[in-house]
C-alpha cells in the first residue's frame, strides 16, 4: 500500500494549496493586486490578436502597438458617442429623484402595492427608497472625483499587459528553467493549457456580458423606459458574476419606471423582459459562447461566489470564475501528467514502475 504522501491526489492537492497560499499573500498588496489582476486578463484576452498579427509577418512589439492604437481609436468613438448621453441621463435621474414631487410619487406607488398585495407589510418604504435613490443618484459623482484612480488604471494596466504580451514567452522559459527536468514536459503542458481555456473562457465571459447589457438597452428602449443605456450597462457589468447581471438590472429599471409614470403599470413587462434576457442568456448565449469544458454546475457556481464575496467582496465575486479556471486546470492536467508520464515511483508491491 503506497503511502498517502506518494500518492498523485495528494501531490496535487499540496500544489492547490501552494497556489492558494500564493494567492492570497499577492491579495494583501491591495491596489497592486487589482492592477496586476487586471493586467493579466488583458493579456489573455489580447495575446491571440497578437499572436495571429505575428503569424502574418509583423513583428510582436509594433503588432500589440497597433492593437492598442485601434483600441485607443474605439474607446475615443464610445466616449464621444455614448458619453454625452449617458452624462445627461445621470443628470436628469437625479433631478428627478431630488425633486419635491418625487416622495408623492413613491407613496403613490406604495399605496398601489398595499391595495393590490395587502398581505404584504410594506412598511414606511418612501423615506428609505427615497434615501437610497438619492444617494445613489449623487454617487456618481464620487466616480468623478476619482477619476484620477481610474487613469491610473488605464494607464499602469495597458503598461504591464505590454511587457506580457510581449515578454511572456521570456518569462514562462525563466520559469521552465527552474523546473526538475522528469516535471518539464507536465509543467509546460499545464502552462499551455492554462493561457488556452483561461483565454476562452475570459473572452466568453466578456462576450457574454456584452451581449447581456446591450438586450438590456435594446428591450427597456422598445419598452420605452428612460435611461437603458445606464440600466443595461449596470446589467452588462453585473453579469460579470453569474446569475446577478438581470437581477441588478431589473432593479434600477422598476424603480426608474415608477419615478417616470408615477404607477405600477411597467413593473410586469419589466420583470418579464429580464427573465427572458435571464432565459435566453442559459440556453443560448452562454452554450454559444462557453466550450463544453468551461460548463459547471450552477450550485458550484453559487458556491464559489458566496465564498468569494465573504473573503473579498464584489471583487472576489468577479474573479472567483476565472480563478477558479486556473485552479481546476491546474489540478485537472498536473493529475493527468502525473498519471500519464509517470514520473513518479511507486510501489504497487509488483515491482516498481519505470519513469518516462
Amino acid at each position: 500500500m503506497p503511502s498517502i504522501f506518494k500518492k498523485n491526489s495528494f501531490k496535487v492537492f499540496v500544489l492547490l494549496l501552494s497556489m492558494s497560499a500564493l494567492l492570497w499573500l499577492f491579495s494583501q498588496l491591495g491596489s497592486v493586486f487589482v492592477l496586476l489582476i487586471f493586467s493579466f486578463l488583458l493579456s489573455f484576452i489580447l495575446s491571440p490578436l497578437v499572436d495571429a498579427m505575428e503569424m502574418r509577418g509583423i513583428a510582436r512589439t509594433y503588432g500589440i502597438l497597433i492593437l492598442y492604437l485601434l483600441i485607443a481609436l474605439m474607446i475615443y468613438g464610445m466616449i464621444r458617442t455614448l458619453l454625452p448621453p449617458l452624462v445627461e441621463q445621470v443628470t436628469t435621474l437625479e433631478t428627478a429623484v431630488r425633486s419635491p414631487g418625487f416622495g408623492k410619487q413613491i407613496a403613490a406607488v406604495q399605496s398601489q402595492l398595499q391595495s393590490k398585495l395587502p398581505f404584504v407589510d410594506f412598511g414606511d418604504i418612501t423615506a428609505r427608497i427615497s434615501q437610497l435613490l438619492v444617494q445613489l443618484a449623487g454617487s456618481w459623482l464620487d466616480i468623478v472625483t476619482s477619476a484620477g484612480s481610474m487613469l491610473m488604471l488605464l494607464v499602469i494596466v495597458p503598461f504591464v499587459a505590454f511587457f506580457l504580451l510581449k515578454d511572456g514567452d521570456v518569462f514562462v522559459r525563466m520559469f521552465i528553467s527552474k523546473v526538475p527536468n522528469r516535471y518539464f514536459e507536465m509543467t509546460l503542458n499545464v502552462i499551455h493549457k492554462i493561457g488556452i481555456q483561461l483565454g476562452r473562457y475570459i473572452r466568453a465571459w466578456l462576450t457574454e456580458a456584452a451581449i447581456v447589457g446591450v438586450l438590456a438597452v435594446v428591450g427597456l428602449a422598445v419598452m420605452g423606459v428612460k435611461y437603458a443605456v445606464i440600466i443595461g450597462v449596470i446589467a452588462g457589468i453585473a453579469n460579470l458574476i453569474p446569475y446577478l447581471g438581470p437581477v441588478v438590472g431589473a432593479i434600477p429599471a422598476i424603480v426608474v419606471s415608477f419615478v417616470q409614470t408615477g404607477d405600477i403599470s411597467m413593473l410586469l413587462p419589466i420583470v418579464i423582459l429580464f427573465v427572458a434576457i435571464r432565459i435566453l442568456d442559459d440556453i443560448v448565449i452562454v452554450p454559444a459562447v462557453y466550450s463544453r469544458g468551461a460548463s459547471m454546475h450552477p450550485l458550484t457556481i453559487v458556491l464559489l461566489i458566496l465564498a468569494a464575496a465573504e473573503l473579498k467582496g464584489i471583487l472576489g465575486m468577479v474573479l472567483a470564475m476565472p480563478l477558479y479556471t486556473i485552479f481546476r486546470v491546474v489540478a485537472k492536467e498536473t493529475y493527468w501528467g502525473l498519471e500519464s508520464y509517470r514520473i513518479t515511483k511507486i510501489d504497487t508491491g509488483r515491482g516498481t514502475s519505470g519513469s518516462a
